[in-house]
């Protein structure tokens, strides 16, 4: 432990050196003097034990190969070279093919090497292993009691934002602003029905906002069947004689694109745009809504995304998108337990995000200016993860200066659920893998790190905050609940050592702590979710609350196996095609 250590001591104080270095001296290539730290703590580690007895040549041959790799990594991350620009690129640009397959590897490699790390670790190094998985223990406890306080702040928010007139608070504030703009809301549609539409559709005309500055876009695909297109269509003309509708059947099979919602979403917006010039209405004077067909929003939706948009400085609100808070409560008592498990973990997993951090990420639904829209490029059309992608196609075209606002206004969606029990969970096992699909745009994101002049800290710290996040969705839960198991089984030599008794007893305390979290969760969840129906047993009431204590299982199970599948399955070459969630609704309760 002490050796990794001072490693890591090295690797941090130099790394963070050669940030002064760089500032000072613009032309000093200090990997150079990285590179001679590494060979230097190489040959006090093999030959320095003469003149440095008792292991401490080992230590200062660790600390000065991890200063070396410091100055190194930071070179090359700030500079975007170590020894030859030029050379460097040119290797690279010949050798794209390889690095590009070689950032596909990698997120699945290094969810692999950490899922493994206690078997393969615990041979040479059982101690350090046993440290790691305390450390890691003490990250899930205190991750865990900030979700909870961000929680219980979000849903404040949340209560607040949804009790004020948003519509009066524009006329208010911005009385010369707010009305020139037309509010447009995309809804792409696949296999959805008309009756999981329908409350989408009519939460739009009942919002408290001007009628005649709502534009509904229905993007219908090519494949779908005809006589759903035809029934939705036959409905959005009686909502027509309320609101402006325009729809669009997307084709499929267009070249350079998969097949999903972000395709689907350019072809709407490319073929808007002329229906809009020729009704007189410019890009700069409509303000977008993305929205999955299952989506009903709340009535001060409209109005207090575009309030929170005019309320920032007018050189900023271009560069900024807009999002509610995502609950999915439109069939919430309908769905199995472990769905409803799923449902409110992601929804208040977002929620602490959009309150404790500024690198919250699109997700699902987001509003933003046209006008910044069509500069951005609209979505990536080749990619499954569409709402990921263009956060960092966004983040890097506006050079860092990009981020996603919450206002706070509550959107319903449905929770995962089938005709049968066995395709629900199939639903949800695959609904989860394409959100973890992610990791596709890691080629795209170094290479733009590495090709855009920013802020090296800022991009940096966006950049490792998204490949911890993925790291730790496939491995995390895995790791603090088996990691101490396998240490003794791998090595027997363990077992005698006092640390080996302490472990699993200091692990279970502090993962028991770390359970009080969910508290906040549970409390915010009974203030939130729709009333338990009147028809049920008490015992189905009371298994209802009970169902907390099956989290620990959904987080390895339903959360962890997907995004590890996900990684893998990017890793052996095997792309992921976009697959729609199937929705369906009790009749009766829908």
């Amino acid at each position: 432990m002490r050796i990794l250590l001072f490693l890591f001591i090295g690797f941090l104080s130099f790394f963070y050196l050669s940030e002064i270095l760089h500032r000072l001296f613009k032309k000093v290539r200090y990997s150079f003097l990285g590179i001679i730290l590494a060979i230097l703590g190489l040959l006090i580690g093999f030959w320095g034990q003469s003149i440095l007895r008792g292991g401490v040549n080992i230590l200062l041959s660790f600390f000065l190969i991890g200063a070396g790799l410091g100055l190194i990594l930071h070179h090359l991350l700030s500079q975007h070279f170590i020894l030859s620009k030029r050379m460097e690129r040119e290797f690279v640009a010949k050798h794209a093919g390889f690095f590009e397959r070689f950032l596909e590897i990698l997120p699945g490699a290094l969810t692999w090497i950490a899922l493994t790390s206690p078997i393969w670790l615990s041979f040479t190094l059982p101690y350090a292993v046993a440290y790691l998985i305390l450390i890691a223990d003490v990250y899930w406890l205190l991750t865990a009691l900030r979700i909870g306080i961000l929680i219980l702040i979000g849903q404040r928010k949340m209560v607040q934002a949804s009790k004020q007139n948003w519509l009066g608070n524009l006329q208010k504030d911005f009385p010369r602003d707010w009305g020139r703009y037309y509010h447009l809301i995309l809804i792409p549609t696949y296999k959805e029905a008309l009756y999981i539409l329908t409350p989408t559709f009519d939460a739009i005309l009942n919002s408290n906002y001007p009628k005649e500055k709502i534009l509904l876009a229905v993007g219908f695909e090519e494949r779908d069947a005809e006589q759903k297109i035809q029934e939705t269509k036959k409905y959005l003309e009686k909502i027509g004689k309320k609101i402006t509708v325009f729809t669009t059947i997307h084709p499929y099979g267009l070249a350079g694109e998969v097949a999903g919602q972000g395709s689907n979403k350019n072809w709407m917006v490319k073929h808007l745009l002329p229906q809009l010039t020729k009704r007189k209405i410019a890009a700069e004077d409509v303000f977008v809504t993305t929205l999955d067909a299952d989506f009903v929003i709340h009535r001060e939706f409209l109005a207090g995304a575009l309030h929170k948009y005019l309320s920032l400085p007018q050189n900023e609100r271009d560069k900024r998108t807009f999002t509610g808070v995502f609950l999915y409560h439109n069939n919430y008592w309908q769905t199995p337990t472990p769905m409803r498990l799923m449902a409110t973990g992601t929804s208040f997993w977002q929620l602490s995000e959009m309150v404790g951090s500024d690198k919250y990420m699109n997700y699902s639904s987001m509003s933003i200016s046209l006008k910044a829209l069509i500069d951005i490029g609209l979505w990536i059309p080749d990619k499954v993860n569409d709402d990921s992608g263009f956060y960092w196609k966004a983040y890097f075209h506006f050079n860092g200066d990009y981020r996603v606002i919450p206002h706070f206004l509550p959107i319903s969606g449905d929770a995962v659920q089938d005709i049968t029990l066995f395709k629900t969970f199939q639903n949800q096992y695959f609904q989860i893998k394409r959100w973890a699909y992610g990791v596709e745009h890691i080629p795209f994101i170094v290479k733009q790190y590495f090709t855009k002049e920013m802020d090296f800290w800022d991009k940096t710290d966006r950049v490792l905050f998204k490949i911890w996040g993925d790291l730790k969705w496939g491995f995390l839960a895995i790791f603090v609940t088996f990691g101490s198991l396998l240490i003794p089984l791998v090595n027997p030599q363990f077992r005698l050592s006092v640390l080996s008794v302490n472990l699993p007893i200091v692990s279970s305390w502090i993962l028991t702590t770390a359970f009080f979290g969910l508290f906040a969760t549970i409390f915010v969840h009974e203030k939130l979710v729709p009333k338990r129906p009147a028809s049920w047993s008490f015992f189905k009431i009371a298994w209802s609350y009970i169902q907390w204590l099956l989290v620990p299982l959904i987080l390895i199970t339903i959360s962890s196996l997907p995004a590890i599948d996900a990684q893998t399955s990017l890793m052996f070459g095997r792309r992921l095609e976009f697959r729609v969630t199937n929705k369906t609704r009790l009749p009766k309760k829908a």
